[in-house]
């Protein structure tokens, strides 16, 4: 019998070493539950090496004669029901833990490498548009991931205001980007200022990098440029025609059109916007109307040429939460079995 629990405890055991030795790399989703050991010992001290004067005992008048006696077989298994427990109890801590393996995933994906660049000054505070530019501007975004799921498009965000920052690099995970999106406040760099040539400039050294044949800029800003600390707007545009780089612009803000709100206090530089995009082969929007934005956005993913990109990640490989614990319980049950059997005590 002891071999056959020691067996069912050491089966799982056994299978994750294995793993080990082919190369696998077991990683534990919780590594916080092995705190959790501390249950096992607790139990495991008190039930192999509490004090005999806790324990229930019988008085002899001659104890010595008592003590020479040969112990049977099923007397030296008399501690079996606290070991299987303190075995179980392990086992579950690491089950709990969730020991799994990894495996290498190389796919290839069909899609565009695009760099958003959002304006965060001080003028995006203006709310010539619903809510503000700035909202108009992360609302633009937002919709925009939400219908690129699952097209293999990578996507980033360079935010700017005096400075430029990426905020953002090139990936594939629109949940976390849109989350970040979301989160955007003016002040995420210094706001007094509009340095659009910079934000196109860092925007273009992150596509740079990249070995797609497609790459795109989606400019949203109110256009209104006035620092320059390493490119002007012209020069950065220069740049992206160099570069064969399409940059999209998207006006933030009220022009003038007919049935606009009340002027704001701070204006709007359409023209520039709508010369970057002609000059790298891009096209201008304006973000007054979300429905027609979103299908000019479409019309953009339409048009744009594609290309391979290897993406290599890993995904989960093997699961021996069950391995763990399923022996675990069996032994949990076998202890309580002997517990109420054979090695049932009286005190």
């Amino acid at each position: 019998m002891l071999v056959g629990v020691l067996a069912l405890a050491l089966v799982p055991l056994w299978r994750i070493a294995n793993e080990l030795r082919a190369g696998e790399e077991i990683h534990f989703a919780r590594p916080w539950a092995f705190l959790l050991l501390i249950g096992p010992l607790l139990v495991a001290w008190l039930g192999l090496y509490r004090p005999l004067a806790r324990m229930a005992s019988l008085w002899f008048s001659r104890v010595g004669e008592i003590t020479a006696l040969p112990r049977s077989p099923i007397a030296r298994l008399a501690r079996l029901p606290t070991i299987l427990r303190v075995v179980a109890l392990v086992l579950a801590v690491i089950a709990l833990a969730k020991p799994q393996t990894f495996s290498g995933s190389n796919r290839v994906v069909r899609g565009v490498d695009i760099m958003f660049v959002l304006d965060v000054s001080q003028s995006m505070e203006e709310q010539d548009l619903a809510r503000s530019r700035l909202d108009a501007g992360q609302r633009t975004i937002r919709n925009f991931l939400r219908k690129r799921k699952g097209r293999g498009d990578r996507i980033g965000l360079v935010v700017f205001a005096e400075e430029a920052m990426l905020h953002c690099p090139l990936t594939l995970d629109y949940r976390s980007l849109e989350s970040i999106v979301a989160d955007l406040e003016i002040g995420e760099v210094p706001a007094l200022g509009t340095a659009i040539g910079d934000a196109l400039g860092l925007s273009l050294a992150s596509l740079r990098r990249s070995d797609s044949t497609s790459k795109v800029v989606i400019l949203l800003s109110d256009g209104d440029w006035n620092k320059a600390r390493y490119m002007d707007p012209g020069e950065a545009r220069d740049l992206s025609v160099e570069m064969g780089v399409r940059v999209f612009t998207v006006l933030l803000g009220d022009d003038g059109e007919p049935g606009a709100k009340e002027r704001a206090q701070y204006g709007v530089n359409p023209r520039m916007l709508k010369e970057i995009a002609a000059d790298t082969g891009g096209m201008f929007f304006r973000a007054g109307d979300d429905r027609q934005l979103a299908k000019s956005f479409e019309e953009i993913r339409r048009n744009l040429p594609t290309s391979d990109a290897k993406v290599i990640g890993r995904v989960p490989h093997r699961h021996f939460f069950d391995l763990l614990l399923w022996p675990a319980f069996a032994l949990l049950l076998l202890e309580l079995l002997l517990r109420t059997t054979r090695f049932r005590s009286f005190p």
